[in-house]
């Protein structure tokens, strides 16, 4: 199933305001750094463009369809949604619409990560990602010069992004394998037991989770999470953390592409903060009773699944 995050934007605004009970005047917070605020939205960025690019800047590219035998997309400099390998040659499309996020995995290790053989096997994992052992040392200027021009199977993504841009995405990516944004073994370990890979990390606060919800999304997305359902009707918001907490998890984090969503955590907290948070949200959604499937397509998640570990309700 192809996932397309951007036709319903999770609007989850987790602020510690969300932890005060109810009738009772939130806790004041100093107003962070300009700076601190600056450095939070430039990750963002990065972030959304690295989940898709095209869809959060001003361009027109429309990836070509790997379902059909001609070259019919848009945009590039090719003019037809494709985009070149570091020999100056096409790409062509095999799934990944020239998504880094899918190139890479979503976790940034390549072939050893969860799109990787050992768990979803998707055609088009490269082989190596900014957190594979190969590149633990790369400096940012060899992630600067790969995005740019291409190389080890990545796009060159200089035919379509500015230098600004591009560093932008790539000090996400490392900050990410840094530890400024929270690491993806913070959020979940890979399992070859579990149906998509992942089983999310204990530690998560249900009860704050519940609070952030409450306080911050019930008014878009209903009490009960199913105001609005992703993918053609598949599945609602909850179901959606069940199936792919992994990918929730980092899209609170910096935004939806192409929508009004930006990154949901405050500014100035730490990559262990942020995980925290981060897991009370998906401990909470896993809750099949007070988020159930109620008008979806998908089956949800039955008894004993391992995706949420002991958060399933």
């Amino acid at each position: 199933m192809r996932i397309n995050l951007s036709l319903v934007s999770i609007v989850f605004v987790l602020m510690c305001a969300a932890c005060a009970p109810s009738g009772e005047p939130p806790p004041s917070r100093p107003q962070p750094d300009a700076s601190v605020v600056a450095e939070r939205d430039r990750f963002a960025f990065g972030g959304r463009l690295f989940d898709m690019w095209y869809d959060d800047i001003d361009t027109r590219f429309v990836p070509d369809d790997p379902e059909t035998p001609e070259i019919d997309g848009a945009g590039g400099p090719n003019g037809d949604g494709t985009l070149n390998r570091a020999d100056g040659a096409p790409l062509a499309n095999n799934g990944h619409d020239y998504r880094l996020k899918n190139l890479l995995g979503w976790d940034l290790r390549g072939a050893a990560g969860i799109y990787g053989d050992d768990y979803q096997a998707k055609a088009f994992i490269v082989a190596t990602g900014p957190l594979s052992p190969e590149h633990a040392d790369a400096s940012r200027d060899f992630w600067i010069e790969r995005v740019t021009n291409g190389g080890g199977g990545v796009p060159a993504y200089g035919d379509v992004l500015d230098a600004d841009q591009i560093a932008g995405l790539v000090d996400y990516m490392l900050a990410i394998r840094d530890g400024a944004l929270p690491h993806p073994d913070t959020l979940y370990a890979l399992s070859t037991e579990s149906p998509n890979g992942f089983v999310l990390a204990p530690g998560g606060e249900a009860a704050r989770g519940h609070a952030f919800y409450d306080a911050q999304c019930a008014e878009c997305h209903g009490a009960d999470a199913a105001k609005f359902l992703f993918d053609n009707g598949e599945q609602t918001l909850g179901q959606h953390a069940r199936y792919y907490g992994y990918a929730v998890t980092m899209i609170t984090l910096a935004g939806e592409p192409g929508s009004d969503m930006g990154p949901q955590l405050p500014p100035g907290l730490s990559a262990a903060e942020q995980s925290k948070l981060l897991l009370d949200l998906m401990a909470a959604l896993c809750d099949r009773e007070r988020y159930p499937a109620t008008g979806a397509t998908d089956p949800e998640v039955p008894d004993g699944d391992i995706r949420c570990g002991d958060s399933l309700r």
